[in-house]
């Protein structure tokens, strides 16, 4: 998952500075252009088509579809500098919509910026109805954006509110989730993770974050709330039509380190990922495993599941269950590697799209980021993981190896989108003398995102009820501009 937090973003831009002055443009050639990525599975390459629906994004991260079914994608804008230009240090988020009007599986031309100079590092976009929300992750401006749609597809958002986060020095994980749907008395319910201080422990109790609402939001009875940590809240957004009033937050879930992607079910249950700890010492190498998570329908906003963090996790090497499990609610996935692949960092979660084939009813589909910085061969963490936690299939719907940093994923009529934040890999361009080198490929690291699509291919019995149906209708027409009538002779 993308780090946050002000005290690891100036680590991590001090690192990123050494890495580049030391690579320079050897850093290793860059692919010419994004492929559509091939499906791991051969059974999967008959039943289904990939696309690049589009191109040429900067760090195109979540994904939502608006109410005329174009795509709306959360991407960064950078900045003059080759430090803005590093999808951690980009100061500024903007949300853009994407259309395509023939369905050929390609978006029809370039984006259209709907809502710009957001604050940076866009992580989670949802809608409701005429609203959008936009969680912007970067460190030290940590806040939910609140946007209304105008009243034709191609107007800009205006702004409807805000709510701002205050997280104390030194969280390693701040707030990077949404989830989103139509309250039952009205109003929209909006959930958030809020991540865990540290890699390894849970967080103390009076180590709370602050939340504050404005720009046309205000809590109800005013001022500002608290939130635990290591936790996933809820709060009923109601639109007043020039404002919004803002309930107090729920606690819906608790012992999580970094609740990363939320979707529900048709069922109303939450669904969502926990990352897993990293081995101290060596991040680069998970300790326990990524968890898929579930708080049932009938609990939110009743009880409050502990899910373990930071005493109970999955052991990453071999998925043992470590820890005690009285009062701790387990996974219903772990994602361990399987024969050998590895999978890590998951972001975001999507059901099956209802189009897809039967065996895959029930399940999600999952992206891992991987390696830092890295994609290709070199990234050997960062499949599209297909899991069915019902009947406990799992495997990568698309390789490791293959992509840069698969990220935002979204089941939609279309299919299922997914993003990659650089079909590169890299998340910045690296420097050499005289400003940003380009690798060879006339394109800036930041503009090198990528959005596949994955359809369905009907299967030949349907396309032959297709194909009949086809003609049959081109005949009809004929016989009609001959001067017949269904039933009758001309």
């Amino acid at each position: 998952m993308l780090p946050g937090g002000a005290a690891l973003r100036g680590r991590v831009l001090q690192f990123l500075t050494l890495v580049a002055a030391a690579c320079g443009s050897r850093c290793g050639p860059a692919l010419a252009e994004p492929v559509a990525p091939q499906l791991a599975r051969v059974e999967d390459r008959d039943r289904f088509r990939v696309t690049t629906f589009a191109s040429g994004l900067g760090y195109p991260t979540s994904m939502a579809t608006l109410a005329d079914g174009s795509l709306l994608v959360a991407t960064s804008e950078g900045g003059p500098s080759w430090l803005d230009n590093y999808i951690f240090a980009s100061p500024r988020g903007a949300l853009v919509r994407l259309v395509d009007a023939d369905g050929d599986g390609v978006a029809d031309g370039a984006p259209q910026t709907m809502v710009a100079d957001l604050p940076g590092l866009v992580t989670s976009v949802r809608r409701v109805g005429d609203l959008v929300f936009a969680l912007s992750s970067q460190g030290g401006r940590e806040a939910v954006t609140v946007w209304r749609t105008g009243a034709a597809p191609t107007d800009a958002f205006t702004a409807a509110g805000k709510l701002s986060f205050s997280f104390p020095s030194g969280f390693q994980h701040s707030t990077y989730a949404l989830a989103a749907r139509p309250a039952s008395g009205g109003g929209v319910e909006l959930y958030f993770n809020v991540g865990a201080k540290q890699n390894s422990t849970a967080t103390s109790p009076s180590e709370t974050v602050g939340i504050a609402a404005g720009g046309g939001a205000t809590f109800a009875g005013g001022g500002s709330r608290t939130l635990a940590a290591d936790s996933i809240h809820r709060v009923v957004v109601a639109d007043n039509g020039a404002s919004l009033t803002v309930s107090d937050p729920v606690q819906i879930a608790r012992g999580l380190r970094n609740a990363a992607g939320m979707v529900f079910d048709g069922a109303g249950n939450l669904w969502f990922e926990d990352n897993g700890i990293d081995t101290e010492g060596n991040a680069g190498v998970s300790f326990s495993a990524d968890e898929l998570n579930r708080v049932g329908a009938e609990q939110l906003g009743v009880t409050v599941p502990d899910f373990g963090f930071a005493g109970t996790y999955v052991r990453y090497a071999d998925g043992a269950t470590v820890g005690p499990t009285a009062g701790i609610t387990l996974p219903l996935a772990a994602f361990t590697p399987i024969a050998g692949e590895k999978s890590e960092g998951a972001v975001e979660i999507a059901v099956a799209p209802e189009a897809f084939p039967a065996d895959f009813a029930g399940g999600f589909f999952v992206p891992f980021s991987g390696v830092f910085n890295q994609g290709g061969t070199a990234n050997d963490e960062n499949p599209l993981v297909f899991v069915n936690p019902a009947t406990g299939v799992r495997f990568h719907f698309i390789a490791n190896q293959t992509m840069g940093h698969p990220n935002g994923v979204l089941a939609s009529a279309a299919g299922l989108f997914l993003s990659d934040l650089n079909y590169t890999g890299r998340f910045g361009d690296p420097i050499g003398a005289g400003g940003v080198t380009l690798n060879g490929d006339g394109i800036d690291a930041d503009h090198e995102g990528v959005i596949y699509l994955v359809t369905p291919v009907p299967e030949p019995a349907t396309l032959g009820l297709l194909a009949g149906g086809a003609i049959a209708f081109v005949a009809r027409l004929w016989w009609r501009g001959r001067g017949g009538k269904p039933g009758k002779a001309a």
